[in-house]
């Protein structure tokens, strides 16, 4: 019973959140009512559309999806997705991010992958031709460590394991470069999994992290209330510079929440912006 409210929920605030976006944008696009034909728009036509959209807001977010269920449901498309934010809404991050760690990894290095999904970095490191020793992926989803199993299995000095960031111990290591992409916002404190990971790296290697920030105004308000329905806890940039070993944090505009790229390494260094 409980189950059924609760998707119940989620289908009732998918439908008023859309509907309310729906109609706001359709009195954008038709235009400011002035003269008469504003006196004739009440109160109630213009603050409805935009109370339906925060009702539908609200419902969503008090029930949010599991990233377990979430990565079991679209591990299938995961890959016809990507293009999406790779090729349109974060591109010029994730190519950086890409730059950060192929110019991070020593030829022959050893890699630890945090929340490796489909291994996008594994397969950007053979796009690349980017030569590395060991790569060891892990991820909480059994179903999008199955996708990455039946991509790269055969690649040389590639493992996957399943493990969850928030209670399981890394890998033991040590490695050369250690990097995570999209994983950092499933956590409630990244802060913990961080220092973990710069437990494993090496001397003279690198942590290097690509996540969703936290901001300020109306549209991270409402962004950071709509990513929480997914169960994504966007991450402060005060937050993120008061990370131990901090070599370089930059951030990223984009359609949808901001973006940070984060260089750490074992030895504390001087922050730059």
């Amino acid at each position: 019973m409980a189950r059924d409210q609760t998707w119940l929920a989620r289908v009732a605030g998918g439908v008023l959140l859309a509907d309310g976006l729906r109609r706001i944008a359709g009195r954008t696009l038709a235009g400011r009512p002035t003269g008469r034909t504003k006196r004739r728009a009440g109160i109630s036509d213009q603050l409805l559309p935009g109370a339906e959209a925060l009702l539908g807001l609200t419902l969503l977010v008090r029930v949010p999806i599991q990233p377990e269920s979430l990565y079991r449901a679209v591990a299938p498309v995961y890959d016809l997705l990507s293009p999406i934010w790779r090729l349109w809404l974060y591109r010029d991050p994730l190519r950086a991010f890409e730059g950060e760690f192929a110019a991070a990894l020593p030829p022959g290095g050893d890699v630890l992958d945090l929340g490796c999904g489909t291994a996008a970095v594994l397969e950007r490191l053979l796009a690349l031709d980017v030569s590395f020793g060991t790569y060891t992926g892990v991820d909480l989803s059994p179903a999008m460590l199955a996708r990455a199993r039946t991509k790269f299995d055969r690649v040389p000095g590639v493992t996957f394991e399943q493990l969850d960031l928030r209670a399981d111990p890394l890998p033991e290591g040590p490695f050369d470069l250690v990097v995570s992409a999209w994983a950092l916002e499933h956590l409630p404190e990244p802060v913990g999994v961080v220092e973990a990971a710069m437990a494993r790296v090496r001397p003279g290697g690198r942590l290097v992290l690509f996540f969703e920030l936290d901001g300020r105004g109306p549209r991270a308000w409402t962004l950071r209330r709509l990513w929480r329905f997914f169960g994504v806890r966007l991450v402060p940039e005060r937050e993120a510079r008061s990370w131990s070993g901090l070599v370089s944090l930059r951030r990223f505009g984009g359609l949808g929440p901001d973006v940070a790229l984060a260089v750490l390494a074992p030895e504390p260094t001087t922050t730059t912006s």
